[in-house]
């Protein structure tokens, strides 16, 4: 174990865990095990999901609920969230009841938002953002994915009591991901001491998702009042189970039939990224409270303050005092829910006994049997004791969330580059971008060429490429814009100058050169037009008389585009032909 560890090791006892630490802390620690509790398997449980616009987090105030103790803080801890609204992994080890939760942090829950938030620096562009937020959900979706590889149980905490179908399309992205990232993970795991079905299949066994929901407000409960079931009517039947039971059913129904659609649940579990029971109830709603505790208080306050008319006369003191916490004991503060039934109605159970339901399956080593069809195929299961469990978790960590540089970083790389398989799935906004942008480029670059002559100068070129800018921003929509504009630019300037660039000089006269794009003879070469770029010499086919001091002889030239062939050149050209015989040199004249 020790060879695993870059850092000196530190002496982690899982018995004695007394708050949640990190994942990596806990992985890179060396064990020390009881001698009694050596052999003795561990459930693992994951929490994800999403939360609230609240102080504390839904997924800590579960593990204190199912713990029976006060383990993460009510408001949070600064010390156990990732820097930077970065995803993070804490686990807790309940040595009574032997389950290992791993709970995962994200940009999905405020305080890691607030902190992502409060990383983006200032002026940041719109592509910019997009790109900050996907990376941060492909972490999300890449540690996830450690938790389904890991993990017996998994509960996905929503805020709300409705289903967000978002998560259909993450458990079609993640299972897609898992398949390609497969034969990687099975190589970083062939030396741990599992079964050979674990690492064949790189998890313990196919995990079992269950759902916990909040009340939000949709749906109120009292204890009494509407408890008998009925509808409202005195004549109806009563109903056998409560709304809240009802809902949990409805939603079973509703989840179960969109995965059955897209494909995510199979008939074979194996198969299958997680599987649902078939037998059992896995959608849990939290109740919540009847009414505002605030109200609650200053209700029971307004009445201990106030003497009601039938107690009759004005009492003593210590009567009325006595009087008070006799009226405060007959009303509890909160509403919380009976164990007797109403009306005929089935208990409700807590949430405790709805997970523990599954935990046993776990614990007792039945597994399970969540394969349906004609000829359903059993799933492979395993039960590993700690040490086995974080021999495989650290192999897995190095993998997909270290980025370590040792033998492990080659294929942590290729894990990375699997992750363009997300891209499909979870970004579709950058997706209809591109489709739009790409549509749009085809009408840019016609507008950039229509009416265009075939060798044209720098400035046509700029008032083309503005034209096209113009009609490309009136279609192309998205985090793809800049991109496709900077695509855009570079067309554009591969087409001008790939043989339509005109000459930019100018001659002494102001007029352009009306070749293409060319270099000059050096002295004593030739002229050459198959040359790329051809070597020629300028010309703005303007034609000129001039004529000799004196102005008795006369005779045509080209327009000159320097000094020296205004003012020298030619007059020394035409000196052999005898032009100028009166005149011993040539004078400088014309030009300056």
């Amino acid at each position: 174990r020790n060879a695993f560890v870059k850092t000196p090791p530190i002496c982690f006892c899982p018995t004695k865990m007394a708050v949640p630490m990190n994942i990596g802390a806990l992985l890179q620690s060396e064990i020390i095990e009881d001698a009694a509790d050596k052999d003795e398997g561990v459930c693992v449980l994951g929490i994800f999901g999403k939360s609230a616009m609240q102080p504390g987090s839904a997924k800590d105030s579960l593990i204190n609920t199912l713990a029976d103790k006060h383990v993460f803080s009510l408001f949070g801890s600064d010390e156990t969230d990732s820097p930077g609204g970065g995803t993070s992994i804490q686990a807790y080890y309940n040595q009574e009841n032997r389950v290992l939760y791993l709970v995962l942090t994200s940009v999905f829950d405020n305080r890691q938002l607030i902190r992502a938030c409060e990383s983006l620096t200032t002026g940041l562009g719109h592509a910019e953002a997009h790109e900050f937020w996907k990376g941060a959900e492909k972490d999300h979706c890449l540690q996830l994915l450690y938790l389904f590889s890991l993990c017996h149980v998994l509960l996905l905490v929503h805020p709300t009591c409705s289903f967000d179908v978002t998560y259909d399309r993450m458990f079609r992205a993640l299972d897609a991901l898992r398949q390609k990232a497969l034969p990687l993970l099975r190589s970083a795991i062939k030396d741990s001491p599992v079964s050979k079905e674990w690492k064949l299949n790189c998890r313990p066994c196919p995990p079992r998702l269950l759902f916990v929901f909040h009340m939000n407000g949709a749906l109120r409960v009292g204890s009494f009042g509407t408890g008998n079931g009925t509808d409202g009517s005195g004549g109806d039947k009563p109903k056998k189970h409560s709304p809240r039971r009802r809902m949990q059913h409805a939603l079973e129904d509703q989840i179960y039939r969109i995965f059955r659609k897209s494909r995510v649940l199979t008939n074979q579990s194996s198969n299958c990224l997680f599987t649902v029971p078939a037998n059992q109830a896995f959608v849990y709603v939290v109740p919540g409270p009847d009414e505002d505790p605030i109200s609650s208080l200053l209700g029971h306050l307004r009445s201990n303050c106030v003497l009601r008319e039938s107690e009759g006369g004005t009492p003593a003191p210590r009567q009325r005092r006595y009087q008070q916490m006799r009226h405060s004991n007959r009303q509890p503060s909160f509403n919380v829910e009976s164990s007797l039934s109403s009306g005929g109605q089935l208990v409700d159970c807590t949430l405790k006994e709805f997970l523990w339901q599954h935990v046993e399956l776990v614990l007792t080593k039945k597994g399970f049997d969540d394969s349906v069809g004609r000829n359903p195929q059993p799933s492979h299961f395993e039960l590993p004791t700690y040490s086995k469990w974080v021999h495989v978790a650290f192999k897995l960590y190095q993998v997909m969330i270290e980025n370590s540089e040792d033998d492990a970083a080659e294929i942590s790389l290729k894990v990375q580059g699997q992750l363009k398989v997300l891209e499909g799935f979870l970004d579709a906004d950058a997706k209809f971008s591109e489709n739009r942008c790409q549509k749009a480029l085809p009408l840019a670059h016609s507008a950039y060429q229509s009416n265009l002559p075939h060798n044209y100068t720098t400035t046509v070129h700029k008032n083309q490429l503005a034209q096209a800018l113009r009609v490309y921003s009136q279609h192309a929509r998205g985090v793809a814009f800049q991109r496709y504009a900077l695509q855009l630019h570079e067309d554009c300037y591969k087409f001008w100058s790939n043989g339509h660039q005109l000459c930019e000089e100018r001659s002494l006269t102001d007029q352009h050169c009306v070749h293409k794009f060319h270099l000059l003879p050096k002295p004593g070469e030739k002229p050459e037009m198959d040359h790329n770029p051809p070597i020629l010499y300028h010309n703005s086919r303007g034609r000129s008389t001039s004529s000799c001091n004196c102005g008795r002889k006369q005779s045509p030239r080209e327009d000159p585009f320097d000094i020296q062939a205004a003012n020298y050149d030619f007059y020394q050209t035409n000196r052999t032909q005898t032009l100028f015989q009166d005149q011993s040199r040539p004078q400088l004249r014309g030009y300056h």
